[in-house]
């Protein structure tokens, strides 16, 4: 049931070409972007090593007949039957998936017309839908066509709804992919990533925090006040400081306000964290919320050795 090992194609876009299929450019590639800031860190320097290939390749946008999307992960099965590697952020983590090794899945089924799928590697988590999801679909979203249906994880959370309506992207719109399945659509427009899900673009962080806050502040004009923030991790399932009651106390002595993000609503994530002039927080999903802050906010992050670098990066290109 687990023994199959399809050849992967590592560049779509060069597969693509050869074919003769359409293939856009959307974004250049981000190496000389995110070069300047791995130097200072060594888990930087490594990620930018081993993932330097993505950081090379252009985001293009490929449209495919026949493509198939397995499982609620998203991997894209060619027509020929290879897996596109994009999108899936390691080869090692594409090659130990279930949804790669599986040969039989447990259900099929087939959409036509025009659909985008929202699917990648942990694309429901809330750095990785922002980070990775919304910044490819900004770049793609105007060269789709308009009746194009859009394939998302089942039982999405609160918060990405939300995010589409800012997209223009309601319900009517969207396809639910169970996980267990496998769909085969009658035509994929495939947005390759920007960079990879360690380093993407600041530039296009920006337009996506640009976009949510035009959608959610009814008066970006006003000069808000500005706040010292504490994102909380106490109702995290792994990753929270053990010893919270003690810096807490310190932090509220120098203006510090306590904030469990996951208590918010986007919009009033979007809202507080456009008002921020310092955030402390641990390595968590809510440091995300710094693409809101006005340049020369001050991020703190609390981590052990050996985290990814994403927010350290993020941060310089936020300025």
């Amino acid at each position: 049931m687990h023994s199959a090992r399809p050849a992967i194609c590592m560049d779509v876009a060069a597969w693509a070409k050869r074919l003769g299929l359409p293939v856009k450019t959307l974004h250049p590639p981000v190496i000389d972007e995110v070069r300047p800031y791995v130097n200072d860190d060594p888990v930087a320097q490594e990620e930018f090593r081993k993932h330097r290939a993505s950081l090379e390749r252009s985001q293009t946008l490929v449209t495919i007949d026949g493509a198939t999307i397995r499982d609620a992960v998203g991997f894209v099965e060619l027509p020929d039957g290879q897996i596109c590697y994009e999108g899936n952020w390691w080869l090692p983590y594409l090659q130990t998936h279930p949804a790669y090794k599986r040969r039989f899945p447990p259900r099929r089924r087939r959409l036509g017309g025009n659909i985008y799928s929202l699917l990648c590697l942990w694309g429901s988590e809330f750095y990785h839908w922002f980070h990775d999801v919304l910044a490819r679909l900004e770049m793609a979203l105007p060269h789709l066509p308009a009746d194009t249906r859009f394939l998302i994880n089942s039982n999405p959370k609160a918060w990405q709804l939300d995010s589409l309506v800012a997209y223009g992207i309601g319900s009517a719109q969207l396809e639910f992919q169970p996980s267990g399945t496998d769909t085969m659509v009658e035509r994929l427009w495939f947005a390759t990533p920007i960079g990879h899900s360690s380093f993407g673009s600041g530039l296009v962080m920006r337009r996506v925090a640009g976009r949510l806050q035009r959608h959610f502040d009814d008066d970006m004009s006003a000069v808000p006040p500005r706040k010292r923030l504490y994102i909380s991790r106490a109702k995290a399932a792994f990753g929270r400081i053990v010893s919270e009651n003690e810096i807490s106390p310190f932090l509220e002595e120098h203006g510090f306000e306590k904030v469990l993000a996951e208590d918010l609503s986007l919009a009033e994530q979007v809202k507080l964290f456009g008002t921020a002039a310092a955030i402390v927080s641990g390595h968590g999903a809510g440091l995300t919320n710094l693409i809101y802050c006005m340049a020369g906010s001050v991020v703190g992050e609390i981590y052990v050795g050996g985290v990814p670098p994403a927010y350290l990066v993020m941060s310089k290109q936020q300025g």
